[in-house]
C-alpha cells in the first residue's frame, strides 16, 4: 500500500514527483518499490525525464500495455489517494522495508562465506555496496523548504511563544552556568564537539555534562529526588567499558574517590554516600543508558542501536566518546583526515535527521608552540586534529586549554571557539579528577586564586 500511495502522489504533478525524488533518488526509487510496482516506477521516471511532468493515468495505462505489463495496477494506484501529511510516513516505511531487505541479503551472503579468500573478498565488496546504498537512501532527505513569504505568520507565532515560554525552547543545558550563558543550551539537531589534547579531560567533561543533564537539580548523593528536571541520556562509548563508566558515574554522583570505588577502599562515610547514590539510581525514573561499542563502529551501526533503544526509551540527547574512534559508513577512504571529516559529517546529518542534540569529543592536534621559551596556547577552530570538517559540522565547539604545566593547574580553561547562535569566549571550571568531577568555581574564585590559577 505504501508504494501505491507514494506513486499516487507522484502522478499529481512535477512538484509532487520532485518531492519524492528529493527523499529517494530516482534511480534508487526503482529498487525500493516492491516488484509489482517496478515497471510502473520505471515508466514514470522515463516519462518524467523526457517531458518534465509525470504521465497521466491514461498514458501510464497505455505505456504499461505496450510493454505487456500488468495494467490493472493503474486503477489500484488511482484509488490510493495520498495526502501531503501522509507522504513522509509512507516514504519512511518504504525506506525501512528496503533496509530490512538489504540486511537480510547481506546476512544470507555471509552464510556462504568460508575461509576461501575469494569468497571473503566478494562478501566485503557486497557489504561496501550495501552500506553505500543505505547511506544514499538516507542522505537524500530534505529537512525543510519553502518561500519565506509563506511562513511569516508561523514566525510571528514562534516568536510570541518563545517570549512567553523561554524555558520551553531553551536548549539542552550542560549544567555549567557560565557555559550555558554563552550557548543558551544545545538545541535539537545541533552537534557540540569538545576538543582536547590526550588526557586533558575532554571525555570526563563530556561525561559530567551527561550526568548533569540526567540528574537535573537533584543531588543523588542524598539518595533523594527533589525535582523532575532531569533528561534521558544515551551515552555511547568506544573507549571505556560500561563498568569503567559506571565507576566514574558513581564517584561523580556520590562525590567519593574514584580510586576508592575501584579498589573497594571507601571509608564508612564515603560508602554511605555511595550507597545512597545507588538508591537514587535504582529509583530515579530518568534513564542513563550506556552503550559500549567497539572502536571502528560506524554511525550506521550506532543509528541501528539507537532505533532499537527507542523501543525502551526516547533519549533527550546522545553523547559519543569519541569521534576519531569511529569509521565512516562507506568504509575508509585511505586518509585519516578524510575519514574523520566524513564521520563528523555523518554525525551532523544524524542529529539533524533525528532532531536530537549530539555531543562528542575530538582529539586536539599538536602541542602548543613555544615562543621565547614559553608555551603559547593559541586556541582556534583549526585546532581539531587532522580535519577542518569537524569544526565545519559543529554548531558549537569547545577547546580545552593546554597551557604550560597544565597538570598542576586547578582550573580547566574551556575556549568557546564556535557558537552559531551566540558569542565566543573562555570559561574556567574546577578540576576534581579524584571524584571524576568537573565543577563550577565559586563566583569570587578568580580574585582569590590570582590570574594563573595554579595550585
Amino acid at each position: 500500500m505504501f508504494d501505491a500511495k507514494v506513486i499516487n502522489w507522484m502522478l499529481k504533478g512535477s512538484i509532487e514527483i520532485n518531492e519524492v525524488y528529493r527523499s529517494i533518488d530516482s534511480d534508487l526509487f526503482k529498487k525500493v518499490v516492491l516488484p509489482a510496482y517496478k515497471a510502473t516506477a520505471d515508466i514514470i521516471n522515463g516519462y518524467y525525464t523526457r517531458h518534465k511532468i509525470p504521465p497521466s493515468y491514461e498514458v501510464l495505462f497505455n505505456l504499461l500495455d505496450e510493454e505487456d505489463d500488468d495494467t490493472d495496477i493503474v486503477e489500484y494506484i488511482k484509488i490510493q489517494e495520498c495526502q501531503q501529511n501522509e507522504l513522509g510516513y509512507h516514504l519512511d516505511k518504504m525506506k525501512e522495508r528496503y533496509n530490512k531487505f538489504l540486511i537480510k541479503k547481506i546476512s544470507d551472503h555471509a552464510e556462504d562465506v568460508d575461509s576461501n579468500e575469494e569468497t571473503v573478498t566478494e562478501f566485503n565488496d557486497e557489504l561496501k555496496r550495501t552500506l553505500a546504498q543505505t547511506d544514499k537512501l538516507y542522505r537524500q532527505d530534505v529537512f525543510s523548504e519553502g518561500m519565506v513569504s509563506d511562513s511569516i505568520e508561523t514566525r510571528i507565532k514562534d516568536y510570541e511563544y518563545t517570549s512567553e515560554n523561554p524555558e520551553q525552547i531553551q536548549g539542552f543545558l550542560s549544567g555549567y552556568s557560565a557555559l550555558d550563558d554563552y550557548t543558551w543550551g544545545i538545541k535539537n539537531s545541533e552537534m557540540l564537539v569538545i576538543g582536547g589534547a590526550s588526557s586533558s579531560g575532554k571525555s570526563l567533561l563530556m561525561m559530567n555534562m551527561a550526568i548533569n543533564a540526567w540528574r537535573g537539580t537533584n543531588d543523588p548523593s542524598t539518595g533523594l529526588k527533589t525535582s523532575d528536571d532531569g533528561k534521558n541520556i544515551l551515552y555511547v562509548s568506544l573507549e571505556m567499558s560500561k563498568k569503567q563508566l559506571e565507576q566514574r558515574l558513581d564517584a561523580n554522583v556520590s562525590r567519593t574517590p574514584h580510586r576508592g570505588i575501584m579498589r573497594g577502599r571507601l571509608s564508612d562515610e564515603e560508602k554511605g554516600r555511595w550507597l545512597k547514590s545507588l538508591d537514587f539510581q535504582r529509583d530515579y525514573e530518568k534513564i542513563f543508558y550506556i552503550l559500549d561499542m567497539p572502536r571502528g563502529s560506524t554511525m550506521g551501526e550506532i543509528e541501528a542501536k539507537y532505533e532499537a533503544i527507542l523501543g525502551i526509551f526516547k533519549p533527550d540527547a546522545i553523547f559519543i566518546d569519541y569521534l576519531q574512534l569511529m569509521k565512516p559508513i562507506a568504509g575508509s577512504a585511505g586518509s585519516d583526515w578524510l575519514d574523520v571529516g566524513k564521520v563528523s559529517e555523518e554525525l551532523h546529518e544524524f542529529c539533524r535527521k533525528k532532531d536530537i542534540p549530539v555531543i562528542t569529543a575530538a582529539q586536539r592536534k599538536a602541542a602548543p608552540k613555544k615562543n621565547n621559551g614559553k608555551h603559547e596556547d593559541n586556541v582556534s577552530l583549526e585546532d581539531f586534529g587532522r580535519s577542518k570538517m569537524i569544526g565545519d559540522n559543529a554548531a558549537i565547539a569547545f577547546i580545552i586549554g593546554n597551557r604550560e604545566d597544565e597538570q598542576l593547574r586547578e582550573d580547566m580553561q574551556i575556549h568557546i571557539v564556535k557558537n552559531r547562535d551566540g558569542a565566543k569566549g573562555t570559561v574556567s571550571l574546577r578540576k576534581n579528577f579524584a571524584q571524576s568531577r568537573i565543577e563550577d568555581f565559586p563566583d569570587d574564585w578568580i580574585e582569590e586564586a590570582g590570574e594563573e590559577n595554579e595550585i
